[in-house]
This record gives C-alpha cells, sequence and structure tokens, in this order.
C-alpha cells in the first residue's frame, strides 16, 4: 500500500517513472513538480532533484526536503542538463514541437526522459481505448477515499497521440511511446552518450 498523501491519475504512474531512473543519475528535474511529491520521491534515487513549475504557490506549500529544490520556472527557459527528467501531465500545457525540443535539451548525454501525457482523443484512432473504460472506472472507485492532489492549473490536451509521436520521431528518435490507462501515454527515451 502506497504512503503518498493522495492518489490520482498522474500518481498512478510514479512508480513507473521511477523505475526509469538509471543507475548512473546523480541529477533529476521534474517538471511540473506541483507540491514536490514526485521530486521528493527521486531524491531517493539522485544527489539532487529540481522541481519546477510555474504556480508559484502550489510550490510554496510544498513541504522542505533535503536534495530537492523547488522553484518557479518554465522548462523551456532552462538550460541545464540532467540525468532524468520528468514531466507529467505536462507537455500538453506547451506547443508539443516546441516542448519535445526543449525537453530533449535538457537531458544530460546517457540520461532519460520519462513523461506520462495526455492526449486528444479521437473517435477513430482511439476506439480501442473503449474495451478499457471499464478498468479505469473499477480503479477510480478502488481509489475514490484517497483521491487527491495539489490545486494544479488543468489544460485539455490538443495534439493527438498520432501527432505526438510525429513530434517524438522528429525531436526524440527512438522513444517508445505507449497508449496506457487512465487517459495517460507513456514516453520514455534515452539520450546517447
Amino acid at each position: 500500500m502506497s504512503t503518498d498523501p493522495y492518489w490520482n491519475h498522474n500518481t498512478h504512474y510514479h512508480p513507473w517513472l521511477l523505475d526509469q531512473v538509471p543507475a548512473h543519475a546523480r541529477t533529476a528535474l521534474d517538471i511540473g513538480c506541483g507540491d514536490g511529491l514526485l521530486a521528493r520521491k527521486l531524491a531517493t534515487r539522485c544527489d539532487a532533484v529540481l522541481g519546477i513549475d510555474i504556480d508559484p504557490e502550489v510550490i510554496a506549500n510544498a513541504p522542505s526536503t533535503p536534495h530537492v529544490h523547488l522553484d518557479k520556472a518554465d522548462f523551456r527557459d532552462l538550460d541545464d542538463t540532467f540525468d532524468m527528467v520528468t514531466a507529467v501531465a505536462t507537455l500538453h500545457h506547451v506547443p508539443v514541437r516546441e516542448g519535445m525540443a526543449a525537453l530533449r535539451d535538457l537531458v544530460a548525454p546517457g540520461g532519460t526522459l520519462a513523461v506520462v501525457g495526455l492526449w486528444k482523443m479521437h473517435p477513430l484512432t482511439d476506439i480501442g481505448y473503449l474495451p478499457l473504460l471499464p478498468v479505469v472506472w473499477a480503479t477510480d472507485r478502488r481509489h475514490r477515499r484517497e483521491a487527491g492532489g495539489p490545486n494544479a492549473t488543468i489544460r485539455d490536451p490538443e495534439e493527438t497521440l498520432g501527432e505526438i509521436r510525429r513530434a517524438a520521431e522528429e525531436f526524440l528518435p527512438g522513444a517508445q511511446i505507449r497508449r496506457r490507462l487512465l487517459w495517460r501515454y507513456t514516453l520514455l527515451w534515452q539520450r546517447p552518450r
């Protein structure tokens, strides 16, 4: 059982994100960190974690944690690189091609990028998702007492999964993108050394 203070469709993928942290990773960046929950988890695997969010209020309410620094910033403005970069429910807040180019530039050589994102569903290309709806509803029902999270800015995605895949082919060659439960996809990419 999780010791997290809350559960939602994004925290559901924290274990997957943590499994992607390379053994050699010393630095991590969590984009759209909110209250820093994932950043604090990344600090158990990395020596230094930077969590950034554009909402200063949600960061101000985050608990202080050793080796974790939370800051108000837009990831497109950063110029450092990190061994591990995570972005959860964040990429759809910016133009996808611009966002993927910025993400690519933040990953250090040999580093890993792990994204949990949302896509704009289309009735023709996402018809296969319909049989999964009972599982989504059952998962939500199972976690209804734990449901919660920081009061974050919400925006509907504008790009289809096909558009996201095409942008990844251009900026993150070799990235693995998988459609997942709970209206999410995952993207995993390793920057060559």
